[in-house]
């Protein structure tokens, strides 16, 4: 019997393994919802929205098993909430067509970077400019690294704290000296909460956000390449501020000699960056299309292309079968890993288109009016709903998805989107560098050694309400 198995398992290859054939055709179905998000783009067809909602369905029974219990939740609640408005009336199609859109963006939007991302982990380049910021000489370290995280944050998302957060613990390990381990663990808070700041930046202005996909979702009227010039004058505040404090924190280091790595490295990231919305406001200028969307289309090409060019310098036949084999093995596993993202992206973004019909505009209108609320209370009001949610455990992506689609619906608004999205992404910003149920927070406080909360509120917390308090004077001052 044991060599009748034997001999079984190997007449069938390893890929009619069951969990592999299930990665694989779940795999499948994010690339097909992701191709019928980008013909969405060129044709309005009801035959995409069926196709897109049978394929995401379809991923979500195969990853089911490793679907976590509170996004489990989430994925009966969207549909059954849709089924339920649909039946009785309060929806129609068009609705639900609606919503299962905004889930085939969202998808695309999560498909697309996490290719991007896949061939940013792999790279040398990514490494090598790791190492140059974390070895700078004191006096320019803390600007370099929150400089470096922002980059490497609009590139690798999260990974980017798992790369840095990694290097800067390699470079402040302890020593038997006492007064070496305390300059040490100085060095290595700074470090960290520059990482952890420079990380915050990138839902300021970055395309490749979650915090720009859901504006540029919620706000019709609102572009990106009309949003992105005033988003990067915030970030370089949000940035330069957080420098401000730090240099007023500590002694100012004596001059150190010691040569940190040319920072001429750091060019090639610098223009890999530049190069995604430079090649996608080029296409869009060319073909008529949304410059977001088109952002999408343009970053798995990209990463695509970057990790053939990691295989450089080999014949072409062999690059060709190293290349194939990444696509194979790699992709597969790495849409996969996102399952619950998709989950939640998918299920908010449904629950929020869907339920804003059944939001009585001037009612809320009146409310507002006889409640005496002005634009600057109304916009602090939305950016403290926000911190309070994310302390308590309710996911950014509800209640922005929410918040702002009932904002857009009340008649005559008088504030601006560029306002309203700036309010959200530094906000956003904001608590994702205080509120211990972040992922950005609670990643990068395992490299401190600290918990999540101490990191947030002690490290940064400072940090986090002169920001908010800025925004709220100005708010008063210019509403």
């Amino acid at each position: 019997m044991g060599a009748l198995v034997n001999t079984l398992s190997l007449r069938w290859p390893r890929s009619y393994d069951w969990p592999t054939t299930n990665r694989n055709l779940a795999a499948i179905c994010l690339v097909v919802t992701s191709a019928c998000a980008i013909l969405e783009q060129f044709v309005s067809s009801e035959w995409l929205s069926g196709v897109a909602g049978l394929t995401l369905l379809l991923f979500v029974l195969l990853q089911w098993h490793g679907i976590t219990r509170t996004y489990r939740i989430f994925a009966i609640l969207a549909p059954s909430l849709t089924v339920g408005l649909w039946l009785s009336g309060r929806i129609d199609h068009t609705v639900v067509a609606a919503g299962v859109d905004r889930a085939t963006f969202f998808t695309l939007f999560l498909t697309s970077l996490a290719v991007l991302r896949e061939s940013a982990q792999s790279s040398s380049l990514v490494q090598r400019c790791g190492k140059v910021l974390v070895n700078q000489p004191p006096a320019r370290r803390y600007m370099l690294m929150t400089f470096g995280s922002h980059l490497f944050g609009v590139m690798l998302n999260i990974g980017a704290l798992n790369v840095l957060g990694t290097m800067v613990r390699r470079a402040t390990r302890q020593t038997p000296d006492p007064e070496a381990s305390r300059i040490a663990g100085i060095r290595r808070k700074r470090m960290l909460t520059a990482t952890l700041r420079g990380f915050c930046g990138v839902p300021l202005w970055a395309p490749t956000s979650v915090t720009m996909l859901l504006v540029l979702s919620s706000i019709p009227e609102l572009d990106w390449e009309h949003y992105a010039p005033l988003g990067l004058v915030w970030t370089l505040l949000f940035i330069l501020w957080g420098g401000i404090l730090d240099w007023f924190s500590y002694p100012r280091p004596k001059p150190d000699a010691t040569p940190g790595g040319g920072l001429k490295q750091l060019i090639p990231l610098v223009g890999l960056v530049a190069l995604i919305p430079s090649l996608a406001f080029a296409i869009s200028r060319i073909t008529g299309l949304s410059l977001f969307p088109t952002l999408l289309m343009c970053a798995p090409v990209i990463g695509l292309a970057w990790i053939w060019l990691q295989f450089r310098g080999r014949p072409t036949r062999i690059k060709s079968g190293l290349f194939v084999r990444r696509l194979t093995r790699s992709f597969p596993r790495t849409f996969t890993q996102q399952r619950n993202e998709v989950v939640l992206f998918t299920s908010s973004g449904i629950i929020g288109v869907i339920l804003i019909p059944l939001i009585d505009p001037v009612a809320v209108s009146q409310l507002l009016i006889a409640a005496n609320i002005t634009d600057a209370t109304l916009m602090v009001g939305m950016s403290l709903t926000m911190l309070i949610c994310s302390f308590v455990g309710i996911n950014a992506i509800i209640t922005v998805t929410l918040m702002l689609g009932a904002l857009q619906q009340i008649p005559d608004m008088a504030i601006s989107p560029l306002v309203q999205a700036s309010v959200i992404a530094i906000t956003w910003a904001v608590f994702a560098g205080a509120s211990p149920f972040t992922a950005s927070l609670r990643f990068i406080s395992n490299f401190s050694g600290t918990p999540p909360l101490h990191f947030g509120v002690v490290w940064n917390g400072w940090f986090s309400v002169s920001v908010l308090a800025i925004m709220y004077l100005t708010l008063y001052l210019v509403l």
